[in-house]
């Protein structure tokens, strides 16, 4: 079952708050935790939506994935709620948020007019590095493991629960839109994004809780991996062909990519800024190693 994003219960003691662009999840128990703080302006959907589930008791932990605007946007509304709330996230996303050029690209990034006081981005800091191979003990609910997912981002972390068969990904393994189709997302790096994605389809999961709009559960998990790949080294593929088509020119192949894919993609799909943005670094990435391959001797 491929299920929208929106708020509701998935399964015993496990949340999805929405909304369907920006989903965070919850999962209850004697510490709840919560996984990504979407965007500045939804800070006060995520509490109403909390307070519906945890009631008068505190959020204990928040688990984040990277440090992109929409999904740590939040976490300073969330840290004012609930303050004993432990922020969880890699060191290099520790490292980024605590500078204040990251800080402000965030505040501007998050901006939207008409936004209250209180729905701006304020800064936080990161309470608890995690990092690969870490397990964090959520008592009832078992273990908590940690995965370091690069590709997307240098700092993406994906979270993995075992008693449930759960896997939150965030964008590590693309993202979904419409009719089967996944959005490459290897921003920073593609061979390790593609790494990512392989140690990710060896774990015994039977749902995915995606970064935007989808959660995969029972049979439609089965393949998401595989299919992510293809989709991944079929776009890096075309990328490759008209960069050399084109003199590597990537403003004339980002033309040329967007009306082939933002322009046939099926809705849902990602909102056409943040996709102008992301197939721009995209388009970068794949120069950079066409370019190092290039350099290497005997190639």
């Amino acid at each position: 079952m491929i299920i929208p994003g929106n708020p509701g219960k998935i399964t015993d003691g496990l949340y999805c708050l929405g909304p369907l662009e920006n989903p965070t999840y919850l999962l209850d128990g004697g510490k709840p935790a919560m996984f990504d703080a979407g965007v500045s302006f939804l800070g006060e959907h995520y509490v109403t939506e909390l307070k519906k589930i945890l009631g008068t008791r505190p959020l204990h932990y928040l688990f984040l994935s990277h440090v992109h605007f929409d999904h740590c946007g939040a976490a300073g509304y969330l840290k004012r709620h609930y303050p004993d709330l432990i922020i969880c996230a890699s060191s290099i996303s520790a490292e980024i948020i605590a500078k204040p050029s990251a800080q402000a690209l965030i505040q501007k990034l998050s901006t939207v007019p008409g936004m209250t006081e209180s729905q701006k981005f304020r800064p936080f800091s990161v309470d608890r590095a995690v990092g690969d191979g870490d397990r964090i003990d959520l008592q009832e609910n078992g273990f908590l493991e940690v995965l370091a997912t690069p590709g997307h981002t240098r700092d993406m972390t994906s979270y993995y629960l075992p008693q449930l068969r759960t896997l939150i990904p965030s964008e590590a393994a693309g993202v979904p839109a419409g009719r089967g189709y996944i959005y490459a997302e290897f921003l920073v790096d593609y061979d390790s994004y593609l790494y990512s994605i392989s140690r990710l389809a060896v774990l015994p999961v039977e749902r995915i809780l995606c970064a935007h709009r989808f959660i995969y559960d029972g049979d439609d998990t089965v393949g998401y991996f595989d299919e992510a790949i293809r989709q991944t080294r079929r776009f890096k593929n075309r990328i490759s062909i008209l960069l050399e088509q084109n003199g590597y020119d990537n403003e004339a192949v980002g033309r040329i990519i967007k009306a082939e894919e933002y322009g046939q993609v099926p809705e849902p799909k990602l909102a056409e800024p943040a996709y102008d943005l992301n197939l721009k670094a995209k388009i970068s990435t794949i120069a950079r190693r066409q370019e190092k391959k290039a350099q290497k001797p005997g190639s």
